[in-house]
């Protein structure tokens, strides 16, 4: 299927679940970044190398992305910021009763969106096995 009507059929979709066409606009944005972001970090050492100082060490409101166990937080790579800023972007648009499914893998939908209709199906199940509409992503165009 082509992006054009895999894009056209994911805003018919979320225009029947009673999503807002620039909320779905925005979700479309988003997921082709992260599309973007997983697939430079799975195929390119620079993005591992690139590193920032972790986004609580400068404001506390925002998340830990370096996981630390000790008293001062360690530097990030700049990709794993920007696919965290592009997800709360992402997050903000949504209503109350939506939430987003990310897994960072290139090879399928990067970003998936839960609407409350999926709830009684998505009860009892864990993560990695929720019913999500995928966001589809543009092509990445990066060049090997």
């Amino acid at each position: 299927m082509s992006y054009q009507s895999e894009r056209d059929s994911f805003i018919a979709r979320m225009a029947r679940e009673g999503l807002s066409l620039d909320a779905t606009l925005v979700l479309l944005r988003c997921a082709t970044s992260m599309q973007r972001y997983a697939e430079l970090v799975c195929s390119s050492e620079a993005a591992d190398r690139d590193r920032v100082p972790c986004p609580q060490a400068r404001n506390a409101k925002d998340a830990c992305l370096c996981d630390y166990t000790s008293d001062e937080h360690h530097d990030v790579p700049r990709i794993a910021v920007l696919d965290w800023r592009t997800e709360v972007r992402a997050e903000k648009v949504l209503p109350a009763g939506w939430t987003l499914d990310t897994q960072g893998d290139p090879r399928g939908y990067v970003l998936r969106v839960i609407p409350p209709s999926y709830a009684g199906r998505n009860q009892g199940k864990d993560r990695f096995n929720r019913d999500a509409i995928g966001v589809p992503a543009r092509d990445s165009r990066i060049q090997w």
